[in-house]
């Protein structure tokens, strides 16, 4: 972990950048608290600007963490700090709020690439109606006929923690092909403000899933449903439905999961009419190389509301450099 700073402002610990993460942080949360993450951070502003440094570009993860009146000076020193050491910048998955204000501010390349599924736990899903909510009913039913139960971890038992570990790395092992994603996975790191669900059935653990805390919507962040190989049919599915469940009797209104590429680029601002289309054609290959769809088909059956997510190049920063960082900073593998 490496802290640059505009002034002379004292580094943050590990401990208060997990808090402030927890407070201000969305689906950028994974990237923010990896290993590999440098952290910016200026004088008077409570928060920081998360990044990677690859290929002479820093790569920030998500909005700058921090309240949202701050967002936009945060944004602005970290911009002349890396116009002063000669990098370039890059933003992914940034809200729609602030990549509308830094195509004007930042002079920014806009491209809408991604969504962000935000679910109400107290409208489940398996309530309602259509043929979305039958295929998740009759999933559901089909883990519970077989047996697989659903409990939350609350700690204190090594034994399974152990069970859950292998379930992850299991996970990870049966992935083939081409892969993408912002961080390795790190079930018990950073515990405080996580949560743990797990599927049972007999006395193996089958499944887990991931939540952390995003205080600023007073909700969770769904992302990481880990599912063993030889897992029955429908666990994925009644996993989120029973987290879901355990949140409504919080009064939980939000569970957010994201960001899932989309189908094909939505808005694209600052290129002209060949190079949109050269982008458009590009994304299009890197999706079907990368097998970047099945996850928007997973999150749409559980009515979610849909935001958009999208990746920023300031001062017009969109070449073969920052595209090389793009994919370095997702840890893209082939």
């Amino acid at each position: 972990m490496k802290f640059k700073s505009g002034n002379e402002k004292k580094p943050l610990d590990r401990n208060a950048i997990v808090n402030l993460v927890r407070k201000w942080g969305d689906v950028n949360t994974e990237g923010l608290l990896s290993a590999t993450c440098h952290y910016f951070a200026i004088p008077d502003i409570e928060g920081f600007i998360g990044y990677r440094v690859e290929s002479g570009n820093a790569v920030v993860f998500g909005d700058p963490v921090c309240a949202t009146k701050d967002k936009y000076e945060l944004a602005k020193a970290f911009q002349q700090h890396c116009l002063d050491r000669d990098t370039g910048v890059v933003y992914i998955i940034a809200s729609e709020e602030f990549a509308n204000w830094a195509v004007i501010n930042l002079h920014s390349v806009l491209i809408e690439f991604g969504e962000k599924f935000v679910l109400n736990p107290l409208s489940n899903p398996i309530e309602q109606v259509g043929p979305k909510a039958v295929l998740i009913r009759n999933r559901v039913k089909h883990a519970l006929r077989d047996g697989v139960m659903v409990q939350e971890y609350t700690g204190g038992n090594p034994v399974i923690e152990m069970a859950l570990q292998e379930v992850a790395t299991s996970w990870q092992k049966q992935r083939q092909g081409p892969q993408v994603y912002l961080a390795d996975f790190a079930l018990f790191e950073d515990c405080v403000g996580k949560r743990w669900f797990y599927a049972e059935k007999g006395e193996n653990i089958i499944g887990v899933v991931i939540l952390s805390e995003l205080k600023s919507t007073n909700g969770w962040l769904l992302n990481n449903i880990l599912i063993a190989n030889d897992a029955p049919h429908g666990i994925s599915e009644l996993l989120v439905i029973s987290v879901l469940q355990a949140l409504a009797k919080e009064n939980c209104q939000s569970v957010t999961a994201g960001p899932v590429p989309v189908g094909q680029l939505g808005e694209v601002i600052g290129l002209g009419r060949f190079s949109e289309i050269i982008t458009r054609w590009i994304y299009q290959i890197s999706k079907r190389v990368f097998h970047l769809g099945g996850r928007q088909a997973f999150w749409t059956k559980f009515h979610p509301t849909i935001l958009p997510s999208y990746l920023l190049f300031p001062e017009k920063n969109l070449s073969y450099s920052s595209i090389k960082s793009l994919l370095k900073a997702l840890n893209t593998h082939f």
